[in-house]
């Protein structure tokens, strides 16, 4: 883009002077910076003209280091105004580029060639005894600083509401998740009960159609809650005592648990949902 904009400006004159100017914007004070050549006592802006075949903005990075030393940083951007006119005295044509800059900090240290610098607002170089080069170029800078503010604004509220969408949708993850932890929890005890009466058929009663039917209803709890995620804890006689999935408890001729023993049984099974332990086994020890 700055290369066509260049071509565009310089194309169609045989001889032509150019001169490249730094229009240095401070984002955080919202002013610009302006110079006072000592010749001219004008104010102006830091820059030159091209030396052999120098790039317009290698011209402008010198300009830069030769006028106000090495220690300013900055980020260059785009061109933003040129400005034509001949002089009949040299018989040729002078252009002037303007060139916006973000300033990024570092000390100022002027040249011989100013007396000194400020930093102006907008509004203070538009009521201020500037050139109209000066003013025109601030102009048209600080419509590039609006107009990428503007897109940058743009991007963080997409930004922002696409982080929102995101956060609505863990939220409401998280709170089906915890919903749901909380009824199957409560439906554990259920569930206990009709293994209880599952495990305890009368031998010969296992066809019987209310039987058949407490199995049914157990089988689709169960599916219910693996469609949830809930998986029992598996244990088995024999296993080490793990008191992060385990619930010791005494049996009839125990007087203190050893939590050192091994599973003898399991009295209640335990339950979790992903990692999260819903409810923990209780095992009795040996």
């Amino acid at each position: 883009m700055i290369k066509q904009k260049e071509k565009a400006i310089t194309e169609g004159a045989a001889d032509v002077l150019v001169s490249t100017k730094l229009v240095l914007y401070d984002a955080d004070s919202e002013r610009f910076l302006l110079v006072q050549r000592k010749t001219s006592k004008e104010w102006g802006f830091i820059g030159g003209t091209i030396d052999g075949d120098e790039e317009l903005k290698e011209t402008l990075e010198r300009e830069v280091v030769e006028e106000m030393g090495d220690d300013v940083r900055y980020d260059l951007l785009d061109a933003v105004y040129a400005k034509r006119r001949r002089n009949r005295k040299y018989d040729l044509d002078f252009i002037k580029i303007a060139y916006l800059a973000y300033y990024k900090g570092g000390d100022i240290a002027l040249s011989k060639e100013h007396i000194k610098y400020d930093w102006l607002s907008i509004e203070e170089i538009e009521k201020g005894k500037y050139t109209d080069w000066v003013k025109n170029s601030i102009a048209k800078a600080f419509k590039q600083i609006e107009a990428g503010e503007s897109v940058d604004r743009l991007h963080r509220c997409l930004a922002d509401f696409d982080n929102y969408k995101k956060r609505q949708a863990q939220n409401q993850k998280e709170f089906t998740k915890y919903a749901s932890e909380g009824v199957i929890s409560d439906m554990l005890p259920v569930l206990d009960n009709f293994h209880a009466a599952t495990e305890h058929i009368p031998e010969g009663e296992s066809d019987n159609p209310w039987v058949t039917g407490i199995m049914f209803i157990q089988q689709q709890m169960e599916k219910v809650f693996e469609e949830s995620g809930v998986a029992k804890i598996e244990i088995k006689a024999g296993d080490e005592f793990d008191p992060l999935t385990m619930e010791a408890v005494k049996n009839d001729e125990e007087e203190k648990l050893n939590e050192n023993a091994t599973v003898q049984k399991i009295a209640q099974p335990g339950y979790k949902i992903g990692e999260k332990i819903l409810r923990p086994a209780r095992v009795v020890l040996k």
